[in-house]
């Protein structure tokens, strides 16, 4: 019996060979697969926005005799996870009632607390721990996002510069990583950031690196990402938003995640280098502290 799993990365594989109308078709599944388990082949192919004989093509181009059997995985693996997340708290319902401003504030509560418990139930702990390893025990861990989502890759070199003394932020000039990556191989590793939509720095960057042999580790939004074809490590974040940007609430989470397993499989001498770095720092003054009378 194919297992959802299967079935996803093989339309990840397929992607860049479909037609624009099958790679549409094939994109809402890889990002919406309980829509393909809960609605009908029409209603889904009316909210991908292509015609139901789309749905029944992309199922057949996989291998399947038929739409139901193509939709089978999706709807047990819906089965086996319970299909729904847990209620919500009284609180997060009563922010939506009245004001205008609240019902905003109830609707940002209930996009970002559900980006946050969908990524952590569908994360791969396997997947994360393997690209934990491959930052943790690379010659350099190179970190690299363009554009509005730069400062995520700021914050990752900010704190884990602390854990991996080789990490490098890449692209102190906006847009030309590539002098930082020139010399990059298969021995070190590359951590990037894209949602969409996807920074064409980004893209081309990720694209520099990978041609250079350097393993990827992409968290980004779809497997139909254009970073996350050449990926060693793919991880998948939510970003639905009631608003006009995407929430980056679960790209957080993942990049904190990462940080802590990193600390959690280095030795003793990692948090010896913390301990020490955050004496130094507070005998120097970095942190305000109160004046004492």
């Amino acid at each position: 019996m194919t297992s959802l799993d299967a079935v996803l990365d093989q339309l990840t594989a397929s992607y860049p060979e479909l037609s624009p109308q099958l790679k549409q078709a094939a994109k809402f599944a890889l990002d919406m697969p309980a829509e393909i388990a809960i609605n009908s082949m029409r209603s889904v192919a009316a909210t991908a926005g292509v015609g139901p004989s789309t749905m029944l093509r992309l199922a057949k181009k996989l291998g399947f005799p038929s739409y139901d059997a193509f939709r089978l995985p999706f709807q047990q693996a819906m089965r086996s996870g319970g299909g729904s997340f847990a209620d919500r708290a009284e609180w997060l319902r009563s922010l939506g009632r009245g004001a205008r401003e609240g019902n905003v504030l109830g609707s940002m509560a209930e996009a970002g607390i559900s980006n946050v418990e969908t990524v952590f139930q569908t994360a791969d702990p396997d997947s994360l721990v393997r690209a934990a390893d491959l930052l943790r025990q690379a010659r350099k861990s190179f970190a690299f996002c363009a554009g509005a989502l730069r400062p995520f890759a700021e914050y990752f070199h900010a704190v884990c510069r602390l854990v991996l003394p080789n990490a490098v932020l890449v692209g102190s000039v906006e847009g030309a990583p590539i002098d930082d990556l020139v010399a990059a191989g298969p021995q070190d590793a590359l951590l990037t950031i894209s949602c969409d939509p996807y920074a064409e720095a980004t893209v081309r960057g990720v694209d520099f690196a990978v041609s250079r042999g350097v393993p990827l580790i992409a968290i980004t939004d779809s497997r139909a990402s254009p970073i996350a074809q050449n990926a060693d490590e793919l991880i998948i974040v939510p970003t639905a938003s009631p608003q006009f940007f995407p929430s980056q609430v679960a790209v957080v989470a993942m990049i904190e995640t990462l940080i802590a397993l990193i600390v959690l499989r280095s030795d003793a001498s990692t948090v010896e280098r913390i301990q020490e770095i955050e004496r130094l720092r507070i005998a120097e003054g970095v942190y305000w502290r109160p004046q004492r009378d």
